[in-house]
């Protein structure tokens, strides 16, 4: 997940929350239908249109471009229009060509892929790879693959649909069935799509302790001198995403969790063969905003564990490494607690 994307998720949360039209009635859909709700506050985010004269498709597969365009209004991402198409089949002249150049530009869609099908209908298997890899998690998605996957009828992209199921975004379809290759109905799209914006609405709340809430902690490696280097990053995402999955399974209160994140960073200094001269040391906020101001440091940012580290020369014969906190990697952190509904969090 990038930074741009985490940020440009809440303002286009905040955008689409402050300009709500009103909510259509769809001859279509009764009162008592199960997706009713869904689909009228869909409608009142301006995520979806009814499909004209008073009806709203239900029922209806929902076609991969316009599911491209719901899944850009979620997000709040900028239409994109390069004057060369990114696919074969998807003219500069389309309705939804802003809309599918911007899923491609944001990581929601397999750039390798020649062609995007736009018209034809969204699978629910596709359907779940769109939002994970829209969330930013096409990397954890393969940590998800590990565990396996709890319906009988997948064998692609096994990782997406378990990370979709894992989050709460998608549910089966009984009897230990998902059914990848069926279409995404309009109704299912409005559904999902509602859920994620829920879960990332909520605000993260920081508590000066943890009190009556259970913590989730993970831990960081550190290095021991003359052993090889470790990576130390701090709660690396795919052990997160592996504590949470195993609370939510064994049953918790996901709402009585609380996350528990390192304020400041893991530093361990190395040998000019990249051992360890000495134990890794935890330094506080205010050490980390200190190395930062190094005219000599290097900072970089890993996506796989959604956590930022710099290097620098304290002296000529050695190099320091420093895994700290950052807004990007917090961010991130709190983005993947609040969609399995934690939604408190102490920094320490």
């Amino acid at each position: 997940m990038k930074k741009r994307l985490i940020w440009m998720v809440l303002a286009g949360l905040l955008v689409l929350g402050l300009t709500r039209p009103a909510a259509a009635a769809y001859s279509d859909v009764p009162a008592d239908h199960w997706a009713a709700e869904a689909v009228a506050r869909a409608t009142e985010l301006g995520l979806f249109q009814g499909e004209g004269g008073g009806k709203f498709g239900l029922g209806r597969p929902i076609t991969r471009a316009a599911f491209a365009t719901a899944l850009t209004r979620l997000f709040g991402w900028e239409e994109v229009r390069p004057d060369r198409p990114s696919y074969t089949d998807v003219a500069r002249e389309s309705w939804y060509y802003g809309a599918v150049e911007a899923v491609q530009a944001n990581g929601a869609v397999d750039a390798s892929n020649h062609e995007f099908r736009p018209e034809d209908n969204l699978t629910r298997d596709e359907m779940a790879s769109m939002l994970v890899r829209g969330l930013g998690y096409t990397s954890l998605a393969g940590s998800a693959a590990s565990y396996g996957t709890p319906f009988s009828d997948v064998t692609a992209n096994p990782g997406f649909i378990t990370l979709a199921y894992d989050l709460g975004i998608m549910d089966g379809k009984g009897k230990g069935r998902f059914d990848p290759e069926g279409d995404a109905t309009r109704e299912q799209a409005a559904a999902v799509l509602v859920r994620v914006y829920d879960r990332l609405q909520e605000p993260s709340v920081q508590l000066e302790s943890a009190g009556e809430y259970r913590l989730v902690t993970i831990s960081t490696p550190m290095a021991r001198g003359g052993e090889k280097m470790p990576v130390t990053p701090l709660e690396p995402l795919p052990e997160l995403y592996a504590a949470l999955r195993r609370m939510k399974n064994n049953g918790e209160d996901m709402a009585r969790m609380a996350l528990q994140l390192m304020a400041g960073g893991v530093r361990t200094i190395t040998d000019a063969g990249g051992n360890p001269v000495a134990a890794s040391t935890l330094i506080s906020a205010k050490e980390v905003q200190e190395v930062l101001g190094r005219k000599d440091v290097k900072t970089f940012y890993s996506e796989g564990y959604q956590s930022a580290y710099c290097v620098y020369a304290p002296n000529a014969y050695q190099s320091a490494t420093v895994w700290y906190q950052s807004e990007e990697s917090m961010a991130a952190k709190l983005q993947l607690a609040r969609l399995f509904g934690v939604t408190r969090y102490v920094l320490e």
